[in-house]
């Protein structure tokens, strides 16, 4: 019995309190206008108790409002998060197809300096090996797309196809070790060829040793190729080498291309030449 009643003094002390309160209620009632000593001392008793029972259950009221309060305020911030997100996400793509509208009407200013049959495709890969530098364009024969065919973007030229199937073809950048373009020198119409560096940049060879480079020099292709049309630009001299001696000198070029943040470009499917005289005399289009 003193077990159960250890282990329970909660609700012992509880049913002892009610108890007195019932007996209270009781004797008051019989006897109201009598003087009740016996009623005053468990008056006396109680109120304390009430008191604390009274602020305890208004304090779980308070704490239970203040909870739900609480839950429906992180309700609403994970709502509004999620929207946040959501909101962030279509600024992303707002701003991806702004970027690429810009890039398109870019691409197609450029295609206005130019006569003949042009293709516009995307770049969808480029070689992993890093032995090469090549990538791959979404068009191919499908598309009237062809082996040999040039590759130019707004800034310049890019490459030629060497590689097509019917609907995606490969890329042989001018930065690669392989590649050839019949260039001129805008400034001073001397002649050389340009091939790609180990560095990911371009070489002027085979250029007269009489001839002025200059670092800064505009390098153009000179169209006599037949792959490229004439007077794009190419790049820009960086730095001249006589190669001791020999009757040629070398100048280091840098692409005017950006090769690693391109994404659209134009495949030529035909013969292409330059719609302004100025191009056609060697200036870079636009200017």
């Amino acid at each position: 019995m003193l077990e159960f009643l250890r282990r329970n003094r909660l609700l012992t002390t509880a049913a002892i309190f009610l108890l007195l309160a019932a007996a209270l209620i009781v004797r008051s009632g019989g006897s109201q206008l009598r003087d009740d000593r016996f009623g005053r001392l468990l008056l006396e008793t109680l109120a304390p108790v009430q008191r604390i029972a009274t602020r305890t259950t208004g304090a779980l009221a308070n704490a239970w409002e203040g909870l739900e309060g609480l839950w429906r305020a992180r309700l609403e911030a994970d709502a509004l998060r999620g929207r946040v997100q959501d909101l962030d996400q279509q600024v992303a793509r707002l701003g991806e197809v702004e970027l690429e509208n810009a890039r398109l009407r870019q691409l197609l200013a450029f295609r206005q300096t130019l006569t003949g049959q042009l293709l516009t495709a995307g770049i969808i890969g480029q070689d992993a090996t890093g032995l090469s530098r090549t990538i791959t364009i979404d068009q191919g024969t499908a598309a009237g797309v062809t082996r040999g065919a040039a590759v130019l973007a707004p800034g310049g030229i890019v490459g030629q196809v060497f590689l097509v199937s019917p609907h995606a073809a490969r890329v042989m950048l001018v930065t690669d070790h392989n590649s050839g373009v019949d260039a001129v020198v805008q400034r001073t119409r001397g002649r050389g060829i340009v091939e790609g560096t180990a560095d990911g940049r371009c070489g002027l060879k085979f250029v007269k040793r009489t001839e002025d480079l200059q670092v800064g020099d505009v390098v153009v292709s000179s169209g006599i190729d037949g792959i490229f049309p004439r007077g794009l630009p190419i790049g820009r001299i960086i730095a001249v080498d006589k190669q001791g001696q020999g009757l040629f000198q070398y100048a280091q070029i840098e692409p005017a291309v950006d090769m690693e943040t391109l994404e659209e470009v134009l495949v030529t499917l035909g013969p292409v030449a330059p719609a302004s005289p100025e191009a056609e005399a060697g200036a870079p289009p636009g200017g």
